[in-house]
C-alpha cells in the first residue's frame, strides 16, 4: 500500500510542477552563488595599509652578558658535588626546584638522582659548540666538557647547565635550573 501512495505521489502533475520549481530555484542560486566567487565580490579585500590603534612593538631580545663569575661558581660547584654524588647536601642548595624534581634533602642525600647524570668528575671546560651559550643578566646556559677524575675509567662527555637568578637586589642568587649530557662534538680522549 505505501507503494502505491508514493507511486500515486509521483504520477501528481501538482508535485511534478513543484519538484520542478523547487529544482529551477536550486539551480538558479547555485549559478548566483558559482558567479558571486568568481566575478562579485568587489570589496578592497587587502590589509589595511593604515591599521588604527597603538604600533606593536616587538619585545627586545635580552641582552647578552659575560658570564658572572658568581654563576660559574654555583655551576662549577655543582659539576664538582652532586653530579659525582658528594656533598650532597651543598648540592641541594644549589639546584632550583626543577633540578630537585620534588625530592626532599634526605631523598636527595641518598644519591639516587634520576634528573642528574652521575660522573666522576676531575676537570670541567667551557667550551661553545655552536654557539650555544648564552648569558643574559637572570639566565645562563653554559656548555661544559667534563673530564673523569684521574684513574677513573669514563670518557670525558658534553654537558650542558642552566643556571637562574633568584632573588633582587642583595639577596639575588644564582641556582642551577638544569644540567644534563647532551650530543656534541667528539670529545678526544686524553
Amino acid at each position: 500500500m505505501a507503494v502505491n501512495v508514493v507511486q500515486s505521489a509521483l504520477s501528481s502533475r501538482r508535485l511534478n510542477r513543484w519538484l520542478f520549481v523547487l529544482g529551477a530555484l536550486v539551480l538558479v542560486a547555485g549559478i548566483l552563488a558559482l558567479l558571486n566567487s568568481l566575478i562579485g565580490n568587489s570589496s578592497d579585500t587587502k590589509e589595511n595599509a593604515n591599521p588604527t590603534g597603538p604600533a606593536i612593538q616587538q619585545p627586545a631580545a635580552p641582552q647578552n652578558i659575560r658570564l658572572p663569575a658568581a654563576a660559574w661558581k654555583v655551576a662549577n660547584e655543582f659539576v664538582h658535588t652532586a653530579v659525582p654524588r658528594k656533598n650532597l647536601a651543598r648540592s641541594y642548595e644549589l639546584a632550583d626546584a626543577n633540578v630537585r624534581a620534588g625530592f626532599t634533602l634526605n631523598e636527595w642525600k641518598t644519591g639516587n638522582l634520576p634528573s642528574i647524570p652521575y660522573y666522576e668528575t676531575g676537570k670541567v671546560i667551557r667550551y661553545n659548540w655552536k654557539n650555544t651559550n648564552f648569558a643574559h643578566p637572570r639566565e645562563i646556559a653554559q656548555n661544559l666538557i667534563l673530564e673523569p677524575r684521574a684513574g677513573s675509567t669514563m670518557k670525558p662527555g658534553p654537558y650542558v647547565i642552566w643556571l637562574k637568578k633568584v632573588g633582587q637586589g642583595a639577596k639575588a642568587r644564582w641556582l642551577v635550573d638544569y644540567f644534563g649530557a647532551v650530543q656534541g662534538p667528539p670529545v678526544p680522549n686524553p
